[in-house]
């Protein structure tokens, strides 16, 4: 039986799903008569690229989303859990949970501008903590993260998570599945990530995270905070996924400028 925070964070989580799918119906709706108005066209060009591909022997690259992964991540260091220039003055904190679709889509929509334009410039370093708040299949992948952090693959792990999703807590969330990922993300020594992802400090690591953003007054996924040196964590409010890079830019800017 869920604890009442436990109840309370899923209750809010979705309320800021729907919050979510609510700010974007009002571009699916303008675009629903484009889409149905280019639908046959459409159908005309899948059967050009299927006769294509099969003449030609081709077919997807099941690699695809792991090499797209490693473009964005490529030349920016990474330390355990922390993606960016280490003498970065501000600090980004992720508060998420590898199963949380919000999170998902923010990996989507946001993580791409982040990672391009404030941690490669180094404006800022990027540290992901693992709020396992959606059962026990996060524990689980959050230990499994954690455990490529290690090696440093903590980013490529995570982004690979995302790419490959199923639905929360339906039993995804397999020993296979995370070998799956920990092999997609690059991890070299898959031994010592099985031994690390079973081990007493990850745990507690996890356990750590979740009273940190019980701390700062967090409720759900993802959550956002900032840092400037070794100063106060501050919370940052992000509106929507495809928002969320510019507000999160415009807080940094405000905490560099000291105002």
């Amino acid at each position: 039986m869920a604890t009442p925070s436990q109840q309370k964070r899923k209750e809010l989580r979705e309320k800021r799903m729907q919050a979510e799918q609510a700010s974007q119906s009002a571009d699916k709706r303008q675009n629903l008569i484009k889409i149905l108005g280019i639908a046959a066209f459409l159908v005309v060009v899948g059967v050009v690229v299927a006769v294509v591909a099969i003449s030609s022997g081709g077919g997807s690259d099941d690699n695809q989303g792991s090499a797209d992964i490693d473009k964005l991540l490529a030349g920016i260091p990474q330390n355990g859990t922390t993606l960016g220039k280490p003498d970065s003055k501000i600090t980004l904190y992720e508060f998420g949970d590898l199963q949380c679709p919000i999170c998902d889509q923010y990996s989507k929509d946001a993580t791409p501008d982040i990672i391009n334009n404030i941690v490669r410039p180094g404006k800022a370093k990027w540290d992901f903590k693992q709020w396992a708040i959606l059962g026990p299949d996060s524990a689980l992948a959050a230990k499994a993260a954690l455990a490529a952090a290690e090696q440093n693959r903590y980013w490529e792990y995570i982004e690979n998570f995302y790419a490959n999703q199923g639905l929360e807590n339906s039993g995804y969330v397999t020993d296979d599945f995370l070998t799956d990922i920990a092999n997609d993300a690059g991890v070299p020594d898959i031994d010592q990530w099985n031994k690390d992802r079973e081990s007493a400090a990850i745990a507690k690591q996890v356990e750590e995270t979740d009273a940190q953003a019980t701390n700062l007054g967090f409720s759900g996924t993802p959550s956002f905070a900032i840092q400037v040196g070794n100063g106060d964590i501050q919370p940052v409010q992000t509106s929507s996924s495809t928002a969320a890079a510019d507000e999160i830019a415009k807080a940094i800017d405000k905490a560099q400028s000291g105002s």
